[in-house]
């Protein structure tokens, strides 16, 4: 049985080496001699598109990171609105929180594929290896950058400016997970999701990817794919 359970330990081991997420967010605290403390606390999960990981209420004892696909993080008011809070990816990292039960709900956009951790062993790692406390300080840092920008986008850019800077952020996402068609944009959120996202109606949303095409910085060639044209136009019309 103690053989059984150290082949197992092993075989996570060199799945964790050999996957593509193994140098971001959680995996990238810590070196290959002390990956297998973290592999040994993980738990693959699948989600078919459609899914929810989780609701906002449901007790917050785990942590996930996101090996493939895209999920939708969103609050709901008591009126029934909702605020879309971020499109999470490949190498992404999720359900770090404070509170003992989730303020957001997690859906699947796409079919996904996640690493499951329980939230007091992931905890307990931290307190005891250095490197990985570091990283956890800076996957804090990074959530409450991510919050900043999006506040600053809400309160003070205009609707063209919004959609630029949501354009540039998700080309910003494929050039940080070493794509070299960066200006190639795969959308798998709806036009709704990305008004809900940004804080303005449907129609708006429209209107401004319309805009963006006729003055030739982007080409929508499919619902959800869009062509950055002028990366260096669009980005200055991001920054206001």
């Amino acid at each position: 049985m103690m053989t059984h359970a150290i082949n197992a330990i092993q075989f996570k081991h060199g799945v964790c080496l050999q996957c593509a997420s193994r140098d971001s967010l959680l995996c990238a605290g810590l070196g290959d001699e002390l990956l297998p403390h973290l592999c040994s606390r993980s738990v693959q999960k699948h989600l078919k598109k459609g899914e929810t990981l989780f609701y906002e209420g449901d007790a917050a004892n785990s942590v996930f990171n996101i090996k493939e696909g895209v999920m939708r993080i969103v609050r709901l008011g008591e009126d029934g609105r909702r605020q879309v809070l971020a499109f999470l990816g490949h190498g992404d990292y999720l359900g770090h929180t404070n509170k003992t039960n989730f303020t957001y709900s997690a859906e699947a956009l796409t079919d996904v594929e996640l690493c499951q951790f329980q939230r007091s062993s992931i905890e307990s790692l931290s307190q005891k290896i250095p490197e990985f406390d570091k990283q956890f300080y800076k996957l804090t840092a990074c959530l409450i950058d991510d919050m900043t920008d999006l506040l600053f986008m809400i309160g003070r850019k205009n609707a063209l400016e919004r959609v630029a800077s949501f354009l540039m952020g998700m080309s910003d996402k494929l050039k940080k997970n070493g794509s070299n068609r960066c200006d190639e944009l795969w959308l798998p959120m709806s036009r709704i999701d990305i008004a809900d996202y940004l804080g303005l109606t449907l129609e708006t949303v429209s209107r401004s990817i319309s805009r963006l095409k006729k003055d030739g910085l982007i080409n929508v060639t499919h619902a959800h794919y869009i062509t950055i044209n002028d990366h260096e136009a669009l980005g200055a019309l991001s920054r206001g």
